[in-house]
């Protein structure tokens, strides 16, 4: 059941945009949708926040699902740690069963650094990255500081629906 009513020629419409419709095709439809252009504009908002009410059903059922999978993770954690923690207090390298073999294995060798003054410059990574700040220039744009080349204040206009 679908949040507006609407006419065939748009439920139709709704139907092709949910299967991915590339832009050529959609405004092939758009075109050759009939009515007066208020009604073609109102019935196409409709088709958006159709649309729009899909794709937050779909972040709703999104955030359902990365919470269970964040407690099943959570459980997978705990369980593995507890057999960590039981092998190692028990002395235990290696269980055979029917369908799995756990054993305790030797990690690959990592470095602990202890002071890291001490440690000669030659072991560090230098890396310089530099990003153009656009807010800091246009406030200082507004405010007079900036007005030299390489920038211009610009304001588009985008679509709102009420």
């Amino acid at each position: 059941m679908r949040l507006y009513d609407l006419t065939q020629q748009y439920s139709d419409m709704l139907d092709f945009l949910e299967d991915d419709a590339d832009n050529e095709q959609l405004q092939a439809m758009l075109d050759g949708l009939e009515g007066k252009i208020e009604e073609k504009i109102e019935n196409t908002v409709k088709v958006m926040k159709s649309l729009e009410s899909d794709a937050a059903a779909i972040d709703a059922e999104i955030k359902r699902l990365s919470g269970r999978k964040s407690a099943l993770t959570n459980n997978i954690t705990y369980l593995k740690t507890n057999v960590e923690q039981t092998m190692l207090k028990l002395g235990i390298e290696k269980v055979k069963g029917n369908i799995y073999t756990v054993a305790m294995q030797n990690n690959s060798p990592k470095v602990n650094v202890i002071d890291e003054s001490l440690i000669p410059r030659s072991f560090f990574k230098v890396s310089v990255t530099e990003s153009l700040d656009k807010k800091m220039i246009l406030d200082a744009m507004k405010s007079g500081e900036y007005s030299g080349p390489g920038a211009a204040i610009s304001q588009e206009k985008s679509l709102r629906v009420r």
